[in-house]
């Protein structure tokens, strides 16, 4: 039942996701020829920058925030604390790395697309879908999912259509995020808390959420190294190869927030249940990740025939069939890294995450001044291979 339930639940959330993905993909074929790849790499930086921002205003709500709502589900009292709690610690958080990132923008003279893209601080801010994944509740998180990137999509063809107007396209973005967050963050019954209170959560999630900042980093940081070696042409190039990628990392956020509140559910009253629960799912996900890389590495090729896209575009793309299969790597190390935040083994998961961002950044750093893209693809299979060893080594344990 429990499988069954979960695998509507994928494909529901799943389909969604169609829109979330084809949003950036409609994006970029447009937005390229008017403004250029290099802009679009900067474009690129500029997000990548607002995605680590992310991980530190929304402090561990879709890992251990979502834990805390499934496993106490049925007392609301505790329910709604905890999201005041949440709520009360973007509110501190928002306030000083907005401040703190004004003043280094001033003082950089950044480019305008960094301030446009403060609007996404907003957006991590009201943020509400941890509390509905937490729920279970898909077909809201649909709702808004679909919502804000067709809007996002709306307002890119509406707006972008002259090269200067490259600086709007990430603050599009985080304001159309906002828009429909906000609304449904109002919808939800929360109880803020003191200043102590966020201290002490504060102590309590620091080691998921700088684990969790530093995944994010190492995925994010191939294009800051780029940029930094290889300059903006070559981060646009990556942004391109990066589509592929961040639609299969999507893809694997969905399979991990459907099976992740069902498996602390379980879990609570039996962790070889919840073992066994997570494993099937995992079977039928590597099995439609490696078919459909199979597909798309394959048919590529002819495909771009069809198209008459610009060369550096048409070499992202030809270059990112070899990423297809960093993502069923991925996915066979989410078992043992649910079981580990189940298990707050948190200090765990932050040592090999940092390790794995030294590995991204040393070994990134160094085979993309010698290969240039292809060693930056290197990088990220090294990578991501000691981090899925090590959570399996680590997280067997808790499974058995």
């Amino acid at each position: 039942m429990n499988q069954t339930k979960s695998i509507q639940n994928l494909f529901t959330y799943g389909a969604s996701q169609i829109i979330n993905l084809l949003a950036p993909f409609l994006v970029g074929f447009y937005v390229i020829p008017i403004f250029g790849i290099a802009k679009w790499g900067l474009v690129g930086v500029v997000t990548s920058l607002y995605v680590l921002i992310g991980i530190l205003v929304e402090f561990g709500a879709n890992l251990v925030g979502v834990k805390e709502l499934s496993a106490y589900r049925l007392k609301q009292n505790y329910l709604k604390k905890y999201i005041g709690l949440n709520y009360t610690f973007r509110q501190y958080c928002c306030v000083i790395i907005t401040a703190v990132l004004v003043i280094v923008f001033i003082l950089l003279k950044a480019n305008a697309s960094y301030y446009f893209g403060l609007t996404w601080m907003l957006a991590w801010y009201y943020n509400p879908l941890w509390i509905y994944q937490a729920k279970e509740d898909f077909k809201t998180i649909n709702f808004i999912t679909i919502a804000t990137k067709v809007l996002y999509v709306v307002a890119v063809f509406l707006f972008i259509n002259k090269p200067q107007h490259y600086i709007y396209l990430v603050g599009l973005l985080g304001l159309c995020n906002a828009i429909f967050f906000a609304f449904f963050y109002y919808k939800t019954a929360k109880t803020f808390s003191s200043f102590k209170k966020v201290m002490v959560f504060i102590k309590q999630n620091k080691a998921i959420v700088l684990s969790n900042f530093s995944i994010t980093a190492y995925t994010q940081a191939p294009i800051f190294i780029i940029d930094a070696v290889l300059g903006n042409t070559a981060s646009g190039i990556y942004k391109v190869i990066d589509l592929f990628l961040t639609a299969y990392r999507s893809y694997l956020g969905v399979f991990f927030n459907v099976t992740f509140p069902k498996f602390c559910f379980i879990a609570q009253q039996n962790i070889k249940s919840a073992s066994k629960y997570v494993t099937k799912m995992l079977l039928i996900n590597v099995g439609l990740l490696t078919l459909s890389a199979l597909v798309v590495f394959f048919t590529m090729p002819y495909i771009i025939k069809y198209f008459n896209v610009a060369l550096n575009v048409e070499k992202g793309l030809y270059l990112s069939r070899y990423l297809l299969f960093l993502p069923i790597v991925i996915a066979l190390n989410i078992p043992f890294y649910q079981a580990l935040i189940y298990k707050s083994q948190h200090k765990s998961i932050a040592t090999i995450s940092i390790i794995g961002l030294l590995i991204t950044v040393i070994l990134g750093v160094f085979l993309t001044k010698n290969s240039q893209l292809n060693g930056t693809l290197i990088a990220l299979y090294v990578a991501e291979v000691f981090i899925t060893l090590s959570l399996m080594i680590k997280g067997y344990k808790f499974l058995k």
